[in-house]
């Protein structure tokens, strides 16, 4: 193609040449344990208290009547572009995925890309994971590319998760829709002028426009790349130093170097950041480990506390400081795990401010910028500081929280998360076919294996 930009060009050559045999057994391995843990952050967010999701499935139901197309914890399946946004939605609803990296909630992107895609291609679970594995290389790489750095969490108001989102979700069923160099610059190009995600869904306080824009994500990335398939032309300098880029737009920020450093040789998805032990934003999990432990530690119970005080970085407390999304309100969550030890899935779904010994703790929550947390680069370190009623001034630094890289979940942990979530929805029985089969996903020749068990 005449014009093309060298990053763009560089890209789309990359992504039309990756397959399965490109990976290293890490990533294959990897990629198993992220689309077992999507899936169960799936099947929780899949409950009917999120009503986005149950609008979003009664449409993509509504919009064909003998669709093929699996909507995940619904007995009846939709139409194709209709899951891709239902279930896209579904990966972020309840807030429990892991494997983010490069700023995004990655995983809560790609997987039900891969799936839904993958399903309706009868693709084989090689290409599936293969897929999976270039929507990190490619979403990440363009993240990269236009990361202000910490000071800076969102930049524009745009939210990373879905605004690079379209790009990983555009390479991946790219990759299952077989699509040449040519096309792979169409298709970027087109997710690109798509691409969108406003943040402003922290003024939301149902919820329902946070995971909206990750089904968005995995819909119009995925539409992207069925548009150049069929031929549809697209810009041809959208990684490029070029008037009106994504840098533009996004951050003003523009790190060229960053899409081709180690492509081909470092595959992305090994930087997927760990998984969740608990169903909310991540920037509160060190926080919550720190006052659980204290309280472990100490003989605590919440009446005995005074106060409670929770210390971020400085970028990080815009986003959870005393928010209207219970999700991400550093206040409310560390409340609740003191009156009730734990963070269960409806604790985003109900106000547990109703319980009085919740909303008493909650007036005396304090969250505050550490300037010193700065220093840990590759996590969301926390302090926690309890004074309690006796006069004593617990505290507690906790640098990465359980579940994280630097901190990890064993297989036998994340399988019984796993295990608890799904069951939520269904049985035991139904919940260990799904490990079963999952373990076995690089082996398996129709994906559609495993997606006929996410209809519930």
């Amino acid at each position: 193609m005449d014009g093309v930009g060298t990053y763009t060009q560089k890209v789309a050559r990359y992504a039309a040449s990756c397959n399965y045999d490109d990976l290293p057994q890490q990533a294959v391995d990897i990629a198993r344990q992220l689309v077992l843990d999507t899936i169960g952050a799936i099947i929780l967010g899949s409950r009917p208290g999120y009503a986005s999701v149950r609008i979003l499935g009664d449409m993509a139901i509504e919009e064909a009547a003998n669709g093929r197309s699996t909507v995940f914890g619904r007995d009846a399946k939709g139409s194709f572009q209709g899951a891709l946004l239902a279930n896209g939605t579904m990966g972020y609803a309840a807030d429990a995925e892991g494997g983010g990296a490069s700023r995004m909630h990655a995983a809560a992107v790609f997987v039900p890309t891969v799936l839904t895609v993958g399903e309706h291609l009868n693709s084989s679970g090689r290409d599936v994971v293969a897929a999976l594995a270039l929507a990190y290389d490619v979403g990440c790489r363009i993240s990269d590319a236009a990361d202000p750095g910490p000071e800076i969490a969102y930049p524009h108001s745009f939210h990373p998760s879905a605004v690079f989102g379209h790009f990983g979700a555009a390479a991946a069923a790219g990759h299952l829709f077989q699509l040449n160099e040519e096309q792979f610059v169409n298709a970027l190009g087109l997710a690109g002028i798509n691409a969108t995600g406003m943040i402003n869904w922290v003024s939301d306080p149902t919820e329902d426009s946070r995971p909206f824009v990750i089904g968005v994500a995995a819909q119009s990335g995925t539409r992207a790349s069925m548009l150049a398939k069929k031929g549809m032309g697209g810009p041809i300098l959208i990684l490029d130093d070029a008037k009106f880029s994504i840098y533009d737009a996004y951050s003003m920020e523009m790190h060229l170097d960053r899409l081709l450093d180690g492509l081909g040789q470092h595959h992305r998805i090994l930087d997927a950041d760990g998984f969740k032990r608990y169903p909310c934003c991540g920037d509160i999990h060190s926080g919550l480990d720190g006052v659980l432990s204290l309280m472990s530690m100490h003989g605590l119970k919440a009446s005995d506390i005074e106060s409670i005080t929770h210390r971020v970085k400085p970028g990080r407390v815009e986003i959870i400081d005393d928010n209207s999304l219970k999700s991400h309100n550093s206040q409310y969550i560390l409340s609740v795990a003191a009156v009730t030890g734990k963070i269960d899935p409806d604790d985003i779904l109900i106000d547990r401010r109703s319980d009085p010994a919740v909303s008493d703790l909650y007036s005396r929550a304090l969250l505050l910028p550490e300037p010193a947390l700065d220093e840990i680069t590759d996590g969301a370190p926390a302090i926690v500081e309890i004074q309690t009623r006796k006069g004593d001034l617990l505290s507690k630094r906790v640098d990465y929280s359980k579940g994280r890289v630097q901190n990890p979940l064993s297989a036998s942990e994340l399988e019984e998360k796993f295990m608890r979530w799904s069951m939520t929805r269904m049985s035991e029985d139904q919940a260990r076919e799904i490990v079963e089969v999952t373990g076995r996903l690089e082996q398996l020749e129709d994906v559609g294996e495993l997606t006929r068990l996410l209809a519930i």
